[in-house]
């Protein structure tokens, strides 16, 4: 299994718990704000039956307040009745003594208990007031509990997919970074290969043959002849082949000559390597574009024609190139076996190329289009945007044309 595919499978896991684990937070914050419901509504029927009691309490109060008074100015009238049969007994029988200081009595007995009811009653109250002030606290703020989760499950529901659609983003970046690191090994085999087959075979023999001249000098110098004309023949391959390298590697003509030009030069040449016929026409006006998206358009050119090759089981390409002053337009069509485009897409691999150019493109800000079914060719279509004179970023300015 490629690094790409083992990535992409972590990645799908991740999200799958992820979901899983954001739907039972969900869940959980749901059943919580059930339970906040419920607290609040235990407060509020509390503070109800508190604030009952405590008004029942306050007019109980109030009224044994009012007995005191009473009770109050009668031990005060009891006192100065037994005060005045007790200064003069001659007016006063014994009864009447007794009486009065029995009233007195009965009366300080009755007040010291009102008193002390009152006391009670007032103690109660203030608990009550107290108690009930703490529960309309909580009754406050479980209702702003429950605002606030209530608000929070809405933001979490409405954005589960968009924390997936982040972490999706960081894998397309992520896939990127890889696929560029794949491309570069890539083009470094490629690259290694055909300097080994070619130039370094060459090199080689270069060497055994002119060993081989040094040798007969003296003795056949006709044969030294010969062997230098095929050493020029030699010498003359392997500097078209280190020139071919030099081009796939870094295309002189795009520097030179623009876009157009050089698209022109490596399809030619790619054509007669390979042995694909390849039409190229250009509508618009050419110009010089800058230099991200010259290189970009170019590679893009490059991918899309090795696909043909290497997919599309057929001998001959078209390709359109059109620029226009918002946009530049690259269609590659074959008329070969051609694919299934949605089930490709869901494929776990190279997926013929499509993921590195989509990327490619889509940092440009275009877009990429791709028409095929079974048996009727392929048609793609790249749409890179053109910025005009001036609007280059700083991206763009300081890009590594490489």
């Amino acid at each position: 299994m490629k690094q790409g595919d083992m990535t992409r499978d972590v990645l799908d896991t991740n999200l799958e718990q992820l979901e899983t684990i954001l739907h039972q937070l969900l869940s959980t914050i749901e059943k919580g704000r059930e339970e906040i419901y419920g607290i609040a509504d235990i407060a509020r029927a509390e503070w109800t039956r508190i604030n009952t009691d405590l008004m029942e309490l306050k007019n109980e109060t109030t009224s044994t307040i009012a007995e005191v008074e009473l009770c109050e100015r009668d031990e005060r009238l009891a006192r100065t009745r037994l005060a005045e049969v007790s200064r003069d007994f001659s007016l006063y029988t014994e009864e009447d003594i007794k009486a009065a200081y029995e009233t007195a009595q009965a009366l300080q007995v009755r007040l010291s208990a009102l008193r002390e009811k009152e006391r009670q009653l007032r103690k109660r109250r203030d608990e009550l007031e107290r108690h009930l002030r703490h529960v309309e606290r909580v009754v406050r703020e479980a209702e702003a509990l429950i605002d606030r989760v209530g608000m929070i499950l809405k933001m979490l529901q409405g954005n589960v997919g968009v924390i997936t659609g982040h972490l999706e983003e960081s894998y397309k970046k992520q896939q990127l970074g890889i696929w560029i690191i794949q491309a570069q090994e890539e083009e470094r085999r490629r690259i290694s290969r055909e300097l080994h087959d070619g130039p370094a075979q060459n090199l080689a023999n270069i060497v055994m043959r002119l060993e081989l001249m040094e040798r007969l000098w003296d003795q056949d110098i006709e044969r030294v002849r010969r062997e230098l004309s095929d050493l020029k023949q030699i010498v003359r391959q392997n500097l078209t082949d280190i020139r071919r390298v030099i081009f796939d590697l870094r295309p002189m003509a795009l520097d030179d000559l623009g876009l157009v030009p050089a698209i022109k030069r490596y399809l030619a040449d790619y054509g007669e390597k390979y042995g694909l016929a390849i039409d190229f026409l250009f509508f618009g006006e050419e110009r010089r574009l800058d230099l991200a998206r010259e290189v970009a358009i170019f590679r893009l050119v490059q991918e899309a024609v090795t696909n043909v090759r290497k997919h599309a089981m057929t001998g001959r390409a078209q390709i359109k190139l059109e620029m226009a002053p918002e946009k530049v337009t690259v269609v590659v069509k074959d008329n070969g076996r051609g694919f299934d485009v949605n089930r490709v897409r869901e494929q776990k691999g190279e997926r013929l190329g499509l993921l590195g150019m989509e990327e490619r493109v889509g940092l440009l800000g275009g877009k990429l289009h791709v028409q095929s079914a079974i048996g009727q060719g392929t048609r793609v279509i790249i749409e890179v945007p053109v910025r005009q004179e001036g609007d280059e970023d700083e991206q763009s300015k300081g890009f590594d044309r490489r």
